[in-house]
């Protein structure tokens, strides 16, 4: 069923307010108060974003807008830019803020609507965060974001890229990231919100999120299990291929040569053998595909365990290349992009052996936890588990089975 309600971040995700940053960071509203007339609108050549709370309203959803900002400041911009809505929740109208909930749940009390029926759109990590805690479906306004990657570790649920692929309502639930989309059963509806961008050098791109044990989301993300199972076994194989096969259909960049990240000296198994096959049908015919094209020369011990500053010094020189790349540019498959080392030091090594360009799609970016459960009989963070006889899955200590063995039903 459509969603009945939306509720829409003000600061760039309905204007580009951009100009007014430091002084509203700085809270000198008098400042802000003088410049007004230097925020501008997301234009668009159908649809503008300001545009969008009315367009929806006139296609009988509610609407409300749900801001950080004061109300004067939200009531003048609203105006000057004719945004039409039901609702607005601003900083003075609850105690807490984002990324708590309490201001979307006030909006959706006045909308009259229920957090499974609503969307809510923002372009910062804490709309996301905020949705999460409200029980509400996320939507990145990709037009407003200036940091992927800081946002591609809080992901919305969708991510638009156009206003106007919020107005095309029979497809927005198909309107995920591949990988998800097509773990979850449903066929995708493809669009340039599809692809997850992660920003970094070599240019990074994720096909869907990934969700630790200790996240509360994993225990519903069929793709978080879809990769855990891919590292022991060819299960998941034909979804992850088809899912890359999207991703080489939409993305405007042919490459020469697709490579994985090599496995461990102790891991014969080429977890990602089984992917590029099952991703034959759509891998363009001028594009060559070299398993063997890096390999890991000595295995690195603790490195799940590391920082990000300690994987880098480690794991510098573990990888080799087989090939001479004679100026070709490569795309390299990971499975799940966590600090960026590992596919940071693989790029470094293909670029070295006349490589020109070096891009990365992992089928999962891991993402920031948003709440941690803490076990109340020894403090340490629980987990997601499941039971190996029923499957079913429960909350357990992270201290099982030799320190603590407390569980709850999730």
């Amino acid at each position: 069923m459509p969603p009945t309600a939306f509720l829409f971040d003000l600061d760039m995700t309905l204007v580009d307010s951009s100009a007014l940053d430091d002084w509203r960071t700085r809270q000198l509203w008098q400042h802000v108060r003088a410049n007004m007339g230097q925020v501008k609108p997301f234009a668009f050549s159908t649809v503008s974003a300001h545009e969008l709370p009315g367009r929806l309203k006139a296609l009988g959803h509610r609407v409300a807008v749900v801001t950080s900002s004061p109300r004067w400041y939200a009531e003048q911009l609203l105006s000057q830019f004719g945004v039409t809505y039901d609702a607005l929740v601003a900083y003075g109208d609850t105690t807490q803020h984002k990324p708590d909930p309490e201001p979307i749940n006030a909006a959706l009390a006045t909308l009259g609507a229920a957090a499974e029926d609503a969307y809510h759109i923002g372009d910062a990590p804490i709309d996301v965060e905020a949705s999460y805690h409200a029980g509400v479906a996320s939507i990145g306004a990709g037009w407003g974001v200036r940091d992927l990657e800081t946002f591609c570790s809080a992901a919305p649920d969708i991510l638009v890229l156009k206003p106007s692929s919020l107005l095309k309502l029979d497809t927005l639930e198909r309107r995920g990231y591949f990988a998800e989309v097509l773990s979850d059963g449903l066929e995708p509806k493809a669009h340039r919100g599809s692809i997850l961008p992660c920003g970094g050098t070599p240019v990074r791109y994720a096909l869907g999120r990934y969700f630790t044990a200790s996240d509360p989301r994993h225990a519903t993300s069929k793709l978080s299990s879809n990769l855990l199972t891919l590292k022991n076994g060819d299960g998941p194989a034909s979804v992850m291929g088809r899912a890359l096969g999207e991703f080489l259909k939409k993305i405007d960049w042919t490459p020469d040569y697709i490579v994985p990240v090599p496995p461990k000296p102790s891991q014969p198994r080429n977890r990602f053998k089984a992917v590029l096959e099952a991703a034959e049908p759509w891998i363009p015919e001028e594009t060559n595909v070299y398993l063997d094209g890096l390999a890991c020369v000595k295995e690195v011990q603790g490195y799940k365990a590391m920082g990000p500053l300690e994987r880098a010094a480690a794991i510098r020189g573990v990888f080799a290349s087989k090939y001479t790349w004679n100026n070709g540019r490569v795309l390299l498959l990971d499975d799940v992009l966590t600090t960026g080392e590992t596919v940071t030091e693989s790029a470094r090594v293909l670029m070295a052996n006349a490589v020109a360009e070096v891009r990365v799609v992992a089928l999962g970016k891991d993402q920031q936890v948003f709440m941690h459960k803490q076990c109340p009989s020894c403090g340490r963070t629980m987990k997601v588990r499941t039971n190996s006889y029923t499957g079913e899955k429960f909350w357990g200590c992270s201290g099982y089975p030799d320190s603590c063995q407390y569980s709850e039903n999730l």
